[in-house]
Formats: structure tokens, C-alpha cells, sequence
């Protein structure tokens, strides 16, 4: 009797681990959350072994997660290991520590917890006036006081929510593109949804820790479907003081010619003037340029292509970038290929300017930033670039012109890196980490 009472106990164990999917699903969206947390933060202390166990009987949490990663072989050393890829704290030179802090998002009563990512909660961070600044997918605006994060006691930092009129849906249609701040001011890049169509949108707002009143101060006269991009940077063209704004997307595998069009705002780099807000088409052939660099007249810009084929690009008036008629990448094999569309593999050959460097396959490119002398005496003039589903950075070396790569190194990190930032005062930089909604610090180990 006893043994049958232990077999029908592992039955019933086994019934309710497989199906627990589906009894998720069918929970009120407020317990859903709760749920997640909660294992999220039983999950995160487990040690690796733990981990490794858990995905070898199929019974990882976060599988959706895993195989986007394509982590699905695991083994002891660093879940999956690679060649002489470098493994935090360790790089080529010296060694960093990557802290980590959870945001508590969604605090605002009525506000969706949709990103339009599924598990994934991109997000954005500024810094101003010795505050973190953390705005996500839904518009919710959160800061800290960056003090905080450098103290002892720093176990559970509180944000604290500021309140703004910018009206987002919370779907995957309407949603932040990027932020920026400059002249006391915040920029945020977002899409509205009209007409079963994405309008890319600007709005700014002088900022206060109570509330923002943005105003809007760009909308674009195109739309499409599955717009992304949005960054912007702060740029002096021909005299005049503006915006560089980065606008792209589009289906998967259905690729128009908006980003030929000069008529259309779509797959452009764009300036838009500060006094005026009269827009100019910067460049074109872009798909989905997801990070921007400004320094003087220099504009690095990381693009994502389709499956295969991201691409760093210098960003040069007038130029074109061959997005849809060239391309290193090839159609993504889980949604409808377009049998008939083959893209160019080569650009200057056909009249278009060349990518300083195309990744194949892709990284999931996002931000990059240039890297101050004094975070590191052995990263002289370097630049670290972050990635999606790589969760990887990648330390470059540009050459004098910006027009090659002299070395990268990549260093993983385990996560979606959607956003970088430097702190001088710390010497740290700062990642915006969307898998498990996370800040994360990146600090050299002193010696001792």
C-alpha cells in the first residue's frame, strides 16, 4: 500500500510539473506576476549545477528563454562554454565585476506589463543630476539616486516611479524606441498605432522627479509594420544644432522598398533640428539600426540585419547602406520565405557604401559607446559594443579613420544587454540587463 501511495505521488509530481504551463496561463495577470518573481528569484540563487541538472530534465523554467540562447547543451564549465571567449570577471587584460540590481516595474496601478518581447522587458536608462533614469517598453519612468548603488547596504535598491502624461498601449504596436537626455530636457522615440499601421514619434519634456509633461516634437508622416530603432544622439549639421534619430524595421521576410524611398522616413537615418523640428533625410538603406554613436562629425551606427549579417556602420551624409538590396544576412527560416528575394552579397560592388564590419552570424546587436582612457590603462581608445541575444559585449578597437576594426574581444555576460552608459564619477558602466529586469555595473577588480 505504501508503495503505491509513493507511485501515485510521483504520478501526480510529474502531472503538476508538466502541466504548470498551462496552469500559468490560465492565472489573473497580477498573480502571473507574482508568480514569475518568484521564481525568478528561487531560480537566480541556484548554483550552477542546480541550473544545469534542472535543463538536463527538461525542466527549466525559462526554456522559451534558453532556446532563443540556443543553450541547450549545457555543461559544467559556464552552462556552454566556447574557445578563449572570456567569462566575467575574466577579459584578455584585466578583470571586471558585473553587479546586478532588479527594477520593480510595473508599479503603476492600471499599466500593462506588456513589452511586445514575451519574456523580455527592454528598457532604457539616463542619467541626470546624479540619478539613474530607467524608462521601459510601456513608457513607465522610474530613477534612483546612483549614490546608492555604490553603497554598503545596496542589497534592495528602491526606485521610485515618475509620474508623465506620454500615453503608451502597452503592445508590441505601440512602444519606446529610446531615450535621451540633453539641455535638461528628455527625448523619448516611440511608435502610436493608427490605422492598423506604427507612426514613429518624438516627445520631450523638461525634467522634473514629480511628473513629466512631454510635448511632442517630431512625428513622422510614414507608418509601417514592426518598426523598430529609435535611437538618438545630439548632432551639429551644417551649423545648425539637432537630433540624429535612427527609424527602421519592418515584417520579417517581407522587406519593402520604403528604405530606398526617399520620400519615406522608414530604414533612414534622420536629422531633425532642434529650433524648427524640419527634418532631413541623413541616410538610407538601413533595416533596424539599434545603436548610435556621436562624437563630433563622426556617427557609428550597429544595425541589425536579417537572420546573419549585423552590421557597424560609419554613417556618412548623403550615403547608402543597401538595406533591402544588400545584405551579409539571409531570411529567417521560422517565419514565410520569399523564395524569389536573394540579397546582394557584396555593397560597394553595387554601389553601396560597405559595413566596417557585418557579424555572421549575428550578434543581436545593440548600443555602443566609447570607453574612457581611465576606466582601464589597457583599453586605450576602445569601444564597447552590447548585444541582444548574443548577451555578450564586445570591446573594439577602431583604426585612426573609424574605417576598420582592429581587434574585438568578446566577453560574455549571460544576458540581453539592450542599453550602455558610462559614469565618470564611478568609473563604471552602466547595462540596462531586459532578460531578468536588472541593472547592471560593470567595475574593474582592484588589486590588491
Amino acid at each position: 500500500m505504501k508503495k503505491l501511495f509513493i507511485l501515485i505521488s510521483i504520478v501526480i509530481f510529474f502531472i503538476f510539473i508538466f502541466n504548470l504551463k498551462n496552469i500559468y496561463k490560465i492565472l489573473p495577470v497580477d498573480n502571473k506576476i507574482i508568480v514569475k518573481n518568484y521564481i525568478l528569484d528561487k531560480y537566480e540563487n541556484l548554483s550552477n549545477t542546480s541550473k544545469i541538472l534542472i535543463r538536463v530534465l527538461k525542466l527549466e523554467p525559462f526554456k522559451q528563454l534558453q532556446t532563443r540562447y540556443k543553450r541547450l547543451n549545457p555543461n559544467i564549465n559556464n552552462l556552454n562554454n566556447d574557445y578563449n571567449v572570456k567569462f566575467l570577471p575574466k577579459t584578455q587584460t584585466d578583470d571586471f565585476n558585473l553587479s546586478t540590481y532588479k527594477i520593480n516595474f510595473t508599479q503603476i496601478k492600471n499599466k500593462k506589463n506588456d513589452s511586445g518581447y514575451g519574456f523580455f522587458q527592454p528598457f532604457y536608462i539616463e542619467f541626470f543630476d546624479e540619478n539613474l533614469i530607467v524608462i521601459n517598453n510601456n513608457g513607465e519612468i522610474l530613477y534612483a539616486k546612483v549614490d546608492k548603488f555604490f553603497q554598503k547596504d545596496n542589497a534592495d535598491i528602491k526606485f521610485k516611479i515618475i509620474n508623465s502624461n506620454l500615453q503608451i498601449e502597452g503592445s508590441g504596436n505601440s512602444k519606446i524606441m529610446g531615450t535621451l537626455i540633453h539641455d535638461e530636457n528628455i527625448y523619448i522615440s516611440f511608435l502610436k498605432y493608427k490605422n492598423n499601421c506604427q507612426i514613429y514619434n518624438i516627445a520631450n519634456a523638461n525634467i522634473n522627479f514629480e511628473s513629466l509633461i512631454f510635448k511632442n516634437f517630431f512625428e513622422s508622416e510614414s507608418c509601417g509594420e514592426n518598426l523598430n530603432a529609435g535611437r538618438m544622439k545630439v548632432f551639429n549639421f551644417n551649423g545648425s544644432m539637432g537630433l540624429i534619430a535612427t527609424i527602421g524595421g519592418e515584417k520579417l521576410n517581407q522587406a519593402s522598398n520604403k528604405p530606398q524611398d526617399q520620400l519615406s522616413d522608414i530604414g533612414k537615418i534622420i536629422f531633425i533640428d532642434f529650433k524648427s523640428a524640419k527634418k532631413t533625410i541623413f541616410s538610407i538603406g538601413h533595416r533596424n539600426p539599434q545603436g548610435l554613436f556621436v562624437k563630433d562629425d563622426l556617427i557609428i551606427a550597429t544595425e541589425h540585419g536579417p537572420k546573419g549579417g549585423d552590421e557597424i556602420n560609419k554613417i556618412i551624409f548623403g550615403g547608402n547602406y543597401g538595406w533591402p538590396i544588400a545584405s551579409y544576412g539571409m531570411s529567417y527560416d521560422h517565419v514565410k520565405v520569399n523564395k524569389e528575394k536573394k540579397y546582394l552579397k557584396d555593397h560597394y560592388g553595387n554601389d553601396f557604401i560597405e559595413p566596417i564590419y557585418s557579424f555572421v552570424p549575428s550578434i543581436g546587436i545593440s548600443e555602443i559607446i566609447k570607453i574612457p582612457n581611465k576606466f582601464s590603462e589597457n583599453w586605450y581608445d576602445n569601444y564597447l559594443l552590447a548585444s541582444l541575444n548574443g548577451g555578450s559585449l564586445y570591446r573594439l578597437k577602431f583604426d585612426l579613420e573609424h574605417d576598420k576594426i582592429i581587434f574585438m574581444e568578446k566577453i560574455f555576460v549571460n544576458r540581453r544587454i539592450r542599453d550602455l552608459k558610462y559614469i565618470d564619477k564611478y568609473n563604471s558602466v552602466f547595462l540596462a540587463l531586459e532578460d531578468w529586469k536588472e541593472i547592471g555595473i560593470l567595475q574593474q577588480v582592484e588589486k590588491n
